[in-house]
């Protein structure tokens, strides 16, 4: 069978917006890992450029695949924030190729399946883990309509994800320094590369999509892990690698033996890559834990904050309490480790007051180390989408319109929530209060359609300097940009030419 497998275009309605692999979508590496013996065709839309708007690049690219490929399935599948794309992409499959059957999965579909069924109008609906569904499909042992996957329980099982058929080498050559701050910021010529360390989350924060009770936390064996490190690392040689599991170093433990694991991949194979992990602040890892994993290239572990504010913290259901926080920065500072998190604003439970107490913790904080601002969005299969859906409009209408505009669910006004909003807005894009590098020297490395410019700059807290890379277009004289010392890894703020 000759199966067609569409990745959605990231931020469809803002095209183009550049996609690196550390945001590629990693379901359709295990999709594509899990059809081996099928003909896969990858359609990758992100990228690419030269279009008047990505509906029109959307429909052109799709016209030719399915002209040269005339697949006998078509998948695709995504998030809430996708169904804007979702939904033309489905309209086209349909009009240039309409004996086709397709398939529709991913979190949108997990979360909310008989509305989105019954709008978009796939053959099948898959909810859940795909991975061996996919096949059924392909193989015909499965009837069309709304499908529930089974929870995939040993995760060792799984084939390593495969890129291949969505232009891998193409992101990590030329869309590398596309990537976010976090994930490149250590290297000057990054190479991000993500593994999936688990699945899943054990917790049920209010604003969150996981489905933890139908599908639970599973965690993948280090040996298997490192497996798929040794795989990669060989065939595209990435020197940023990000751990992708919610809770990877709850057990202190499992971070140690990761830590050494990789301490001995590097002695044996040469690998040459810094990592970065994301946990939960009920992790009880100690300074020792932080340094064997500094040894062995972290540079930088994040924390599921979302406010500093315990009324907030208790509305969200998050189940931490700021002292483990200050307790994890502080040990990250020890061990010259970056640490990073957000604070989302605009819970049910915020006030003013509370908005105030997230906004001392990361003028406390949030200076030196790398505590975003951003605001609180509603998506369906979370309990705070059921608990404000009433505010929310026509489903339908909400769908088109998702991440356009701020729904107001706090205990503010109008008015005030609107001034709030502008003041994260101008701290988020400003650094305004981060601390300065000094002795700033920069050169122009390229001139293509953009300018590359290589800066160096001496860290304010650990005194070293760094070498960092930016790019813009055209040339300019003056600008600021917002990074990380490569020795500390705490937050700097480089500032290039005069007045700024």
């Amino acid at each position: 069978m000759r199966v067609l497998l569409i990745v959605p275009t990231h931020q469809y309605k803002k095209y183009p917006t550049p996609l690196s692999l550390s945001d590629f979508p990693t379901g359709f590496g295990y999709l594509s890992a899990s059809l081996k013996g099928h003909e896969v065709i990858g359609v990758n839309l992100n990228n690419l450029t030269g279009y008047p708007s990505g509906r029109i690049m959307v429909h052109s690219v799709l016209n030719q695949k399915i002209s040269q490929y005339k697949p006998d399935l078509i998948a695709t599948g995504g998030l809430a924030v996708d169904y804007p794309f979702l939904n033309d992409c489905i309209a086209f499959c349909r009009a240039l190729s309409p004996g086709t059957p397709i398939v529709l999965g991913g979190q949108i579909v997990t979360n909310d399946a008989e509305f989105i069924f019954n709008d978009l109008k796939p053959d099948y609906a898959v909810g859940g883990e795909a991975d061996k569904v996919i096949v059924d499909i392909v193989e015909g042992r499965v009837e069309k309509g709304i499908v529930k996957a089974e929870v995939i329980k040993d995760l060792d099982s799984l084939p390593f994800p495969d890129y291949e058929p969505f232009d891998v080498k193409d992101m990590l050559d030329n869309h590398s320094m596309d990537t976010r701050l976090l994930y490149r910021y250590s290297r000057p010529y990054p190479r991000p590369f993500v593994i999936v360390a688990s699945r899943s989350c054990p917790f049920n924060c209010s604003f969150c999509v996981h489905k933890t009770r139908e599908i639970p936390y599973r965690a993948r064996s280090i040996p298997n892990i490192m497996a798929e490190i040794k795989e990669t690392y060989e065939k595209y040689k990435f020197n940023i690698l990000i751990i992708d599991d919610e809770l990877f170093a709850v057990s202190k433990n499992r971070l140690n033996e990761f830590s050494e694991a990789i301490i001995k991949g590097k002695e044996r194979y040469g690998w040459d890559f810094d990592w970065c992990f994301q946990c939960h602040a009920s992790a009880r890892f100690d300074l020792e834990s932080l340094k064997l994993a500094r040894k062995a290239g972290c540079y930088m572990f994040s924390y599921g904050l979302e406010s500093a504010s315990p009324v907030v913290l208790k509305s969200m259901n998050k189940k931490i309490k700021i002292e483990q926080v200050i307790e994890a920065i502080e040990l990250a500072h020890q061990a010259n480790i970056g640490f990073s998190a957000n604070l989302i604003f605009g819970d049910i439970a915020e006030t003013v007051d509370t908005w105030a107490e997230s906004l001392a913790f990361w003028l406390e904080h949030g200076r030196k180390d790398f505590i975003f601002l951003t605001n609180l969005h509603p998506y369906p299969g979370s309990k705070l989408f059921e608990e404000t859906k009433d505010r929310l409009g026509e489903k339908k209408h909400f769908y088109e319109h998702i991440d356009e505009g701020v729904v107001n669910m706090t205990q503010i006004n109008n008015a005030d929530m609107l001034n709030l909003l502008k003041l994260i807005s101008n701290l988020e894009r400003s650094w305004l209060f981060v601390g300065r590098a000094s002795n700033v020297r920069s050169e122009v490395e390229s001139k293509d359609n953009e300018v590359m410019y290589k800066i160096r700059g001496i860290c304010p807290y650990c005194g070293t300097e760094s070498l960092w890379r930016q790019r813009f277009s055209p040339k300019i004289e003056k600008f600021s940009i917002g990074t990380g010392c490569t020795n500390c890894n705490r937050k700097v703020k480089v500032e290039v030419g005069s007045n700024l």
